[in-house]
Formats: C-alpha cells, structure tokens, sequence
C-alpha cells in the first residue's frame, strides 16, 4: 500500500486511507553499495538547474543490474527548488528523436539539500538492469532565478561521460561539460546504511560522523497531490564520551 501524508483539502479520510495508518508497509534498506561507474574531478563550474534539464550517461560493469543509489554534486540558491531524479535507457537521441524510455523518476524535497556544494546522497532502488550496458541520469530543469540548485562540474567535455542539455521540454540537445555524479550498486558494500524506503513514498538519508556515528537523518512523506508535507532533519546529540544523550527534530 502507498503510504501518503495528510493535507487538506487533499486526503481523503476513507477506509483505505485509515487502514494504511497501521498496516504494515513494504520496507527497503539501502547500504552504501558497491561503486559501479562516477565521474569526479577539481571542477567548480555551477550549472543552474532553474535554466536546463540536464543528461548524464554512465554504464553498468559486468556483473551488475542494479542501481541501489545515486550521488550528485549539488547546492542549492534560496530556497533550492525540488529535484526530480530519472533513470532512461540508452535508446536516448540527443537530436531529440527519443529521450530514452522511463525506467523510474523519483522526486527529492529542495529542503534536504545543502547551501554549501557537496555530494548527496539519493535512493534509487531499481533492479533489472542489463550488466555491460549505458543508461542515462536526467535532472529536470526546476527553480527559478532566487531559488533553485546548482549542479557542480568540469569546464571541459568527456567522451567517456556525455552530457546534454536542453532548456525546453522537447526538441534537440546541446553537447554540455562534464558533470559530477557517482552511481552504486544495490549490494551491501560495507554494510553501512545509507536510506530507507517505506510505503514506497517514504524516504530517508541517513548522514554519518567521522567516526561511524549517525549524524543525523533526514525523512520525508509527500501527501497525494506530490506536495512536501513532512520533511524533518532528525538530530543526534552526543556527549563528550559519544554516548548519545538526545535526538532532536528540526
């Protein structure tokens, strides 16, 4: 069962809607997960998301068909703007022909990002892949000149890691410079767990200390007309022997 937070004027109290409240939801742990392809370098050329959509290519090794997760160096201007995350095959033409078929889109909370360039983590949970093969990240163009995010990259074009963009909805795109993501397998890595999902819907990213400690985490719900109703930053207070001592929402 979908799990939805309330809003007025949007949830519907209904039978469905109440019993969601206490069944039990289909749950998945993501762990940091093996590295399977990025693209990282010195750059700090900001690439406005309020102005294009953008698209990244990467490739799957031998032996993996999963996409447990997925990071991007972001920041966000103002207020930031919501992000939505796709994963398309590789039938995308940058002359605009085919944008490559939909494999999963997943929207992010603009409030969850920093102020301050950094990579971020974003659960992706799809299996089904094809090893050996190309798949495509897209971010679309959201935001507007005060408030959107940036994505950081190189001043120079890779061959290895294409990238396009477009700033209408339709039509061809421009060749672009490359851009910093890193892309995970959906394995256990080093056991370190990095989000939950529940109800589908619900998120979390969790964010650890140095020394192995939860920073903190943070989770988010959107209600059915895709609006942000609960997004918290849970806190983890520690004391000076790193016991910890309290948890705090903000």
């Amino acid at each position: 069962m979908v799990l939805y937070a309330f809003k007025n004027g949007v949830t519907v109290l209904d039978e469905a809607t109440l019993n969601a409240l206490i069944c039990t939801h289909p749950c998945v742990f993501i762990f940091d997960g093996t590295q399977v392809d990025a693209k990282e370098g010195p750059g700090t050329v900001s690439n406005d998301l309020s102005l294009n959509t953008y698209m990244v290519r990467f490739k799957l090794p031998p032996g993996q068909d999963s996409i447990g997760r997925v990071e991007l160096e972001l920041f966000k201007v103002g207020a930031g703007a919501d992000l939505v995350l796709e994963i398309r095959d590789d039938t995308f033409n940058p002359d605009g022909s085919n944008d490559g078929a939909l494999l999963k889109s997943i929207a992010f909370p603009a409030k969850i990002f920093s102020t301050s360039p950094a990579y971020i983590s974003l659960p992706i949970d799809l299996a089904g892949l094809t090893p050996g093969s190309y798949y495509w990240l897209r971010v679309n163009k959201a935001g507007d000149t005060m408030n959107h995010l940036v994505w950081r990259g190189e001043a120079y074009q890779d061959a290895d890691y294409p990238v396009f963009y477009r700033s209408k909805a339709t039509g061809a795109w421009t060749a672009g410079n490359a851009l910093h993501f890193k892309v995970y397998a959906n394995t256990p890595g080093t056991y370190q767990l990095r989000h939950g999902i529940w109800g589908i819907n619900g998120k979390t990213l969790i964010e650890y200390n140095d020394n192995g400690t939860i920073s903190h985490i943070w989770r988010w719900l959107p209600a059915a007309d895709g609006s942000w109703q609960i997004v918290d930053k849970v806190m983890f207070i520690y004391d000076t022997n790193g016991v910890l001592v309290r948890v705090e929402v903000e």
